[in-house]
């Protein structure tokens, strides 16, 4: 390299060109991706060198590779989104983040072909808008704002690895919609559903209830899962069954879920909930599928005349979440045990401290004892 401070020349904000060894060859140095790099301008010519400077330091101040490379042009949109959902595998993402970008993709991509859009090289930005007008009618704002970010993440890829010129969403930011708080049912509501649900249903949840857990964690979990001995129910994160956020975590068994979990029969199975017996498991000791236990949750709704269903500003499975921690937060126990029982961060980003609080065993269950979740029996005694 050339030390020679007068020979270097600063090109806009990100690019310096200097001369190189013997030949006199100008070189244009830079940071990219966090990285210091270095590539020669094949050219003894200052205006040359200046100008080729310029477009990549355009280039660096639109967060793209500076150094052109050739665009290989014939790369179909459905194998630039199968080739992002390889990748996607080979970092080891979670396998609901997976479906996800394949169910976004897929709408895009059936979209495009619509439009007479079928290679990767003519996404532009104006077809973006007119997917997306397309889709906010039948959309949620939340659901435009994630599609957006996926978008946007899937054709970074492809410019990163020259599927496309450039990411046509590179400058744009979607608006994150203000997470407004929806609520659960009150605890008299709970003490209702229970006392109609049938047998399996209502201990199925009762766990959602007194747990705070989501849904395809009381899926998921093994009979070795729930241990009476210790009084615990792990959650446990599994290959294929990989909880949200990729934590294992426990949660205290309430004493009135203990009184219910007890009763049920001591059987030999996997899972600790199963569904009954159907045309493709004729023996049953499948487990759980949980859409169906949201229908057959919201169909109890309508019989007490609760508002059931998002669409309808009621309630869902998942608002049971929702009531699990605004009761024990109302109930005077700490926040931050609550959200280590529910492996949640709320509606705030984690920070640091997060990591430093971590309640002791004996202490997180005497929280859990001091919750006025009742005994059921009857269900107008609970909170007593």
């Amino acid at each position: 390299m050339n030390n020679d401070n007068e020979n270097r020349i600063q090109i806009g904000d990100h690019v310096t060109i200097y001369r190189r060894g013997k030949t006199g060859i100008w070189t244009a140095e830079y940071w990219y991706n966090r990285q210091h790099r270095r590539t020669s301008l094949k050219t003894r010519n200052l205006r040359i060198a200046r100008h080729s400077a310029v477009r990549m330091d355009d280039r660096l101040a639109q967060g793209q590779n500076p150094v052109d490379r050739p665009i290989q042009k014939g790369i179909t949109l459905r194998q630039a989104a199968d080739d992002f959902v390889e990748y996607l595998i080979t970092e080891d993402r979670r396998r609901k983040t997976i479906i996800k970008y394949k169910g976004v993709l897929k709408k895009f991509i059936t979209f495009s072909n619509s439009v007479q859009v079928a290679r990767i090289a003519n996404v532009d930005l104006l077809l973006i808008d007119r997917y997306r007008a397309f889709r906010k009618p039948i959309v949620s704002e939340r659901s435009m704002h994630n599609e957006g970010v996926i978008l946007k993440t899937f054709l970074e890829w492809c410019a990163d690895r020259r599927l496309i010129a450039a990411n046509p969403l590179s400058s744009r930011r979607f608006r994150r919609p203000k997470n407004e708080p929806r609520g659960g049912p009150n605890l008299d509501q709970v003490n209702a559903i229970l006392a109609i649900a049938d047998r399996d249903l209502m201990s199925i949840i009762a766990v959602a209830a007194f747990t705070g857990r989501r849904s395809g964690e009381i899926q998921h979990l093994l009979l070795d899962d729930v241990d009476f001995q210790g009084n615990w129910i792990y959650i446990v994160s599994r290959p294929g069954a990989e909880t949200k956020t990729g934590n294992s975590t426990k949660v205290p068994i309430h004493p009135r879920l203990r009184a219910i979990l007890e009763t049920l029969p001591k059987t030999k199975r996997r899972w600790f909930f199963t569904a009954a017996p159907s045309v493709q498991y004729p023996e049953g000791g499948h487990h759980l599928n949980m859409r169906d236990i949201n229908e057959r949750f919201q169909k109890l709704l309508k019989i007490l005349t609760i508002p059931a269903g998002k669409k309808h500003g009621g309630f869902t499975f998942h608002s049971l979440r929702s009531f699990f921690k605004t009761f024990c937060v109302n109930a005077g126990i700490p926040r931050d045990a609550v959200d280590k029982w529910q492996d949640h961060a709320g509606d705030r980003r984690p920070t640091a401290g997060d990591g430093y609080y971590q309640p002791w065993d004996e202490e997180s269950q005497e929280f859990m004892k001091k919750v006025p979740f009742g005994d059921g029996k009857p269900a107008a005694d609970a909170g007593n």
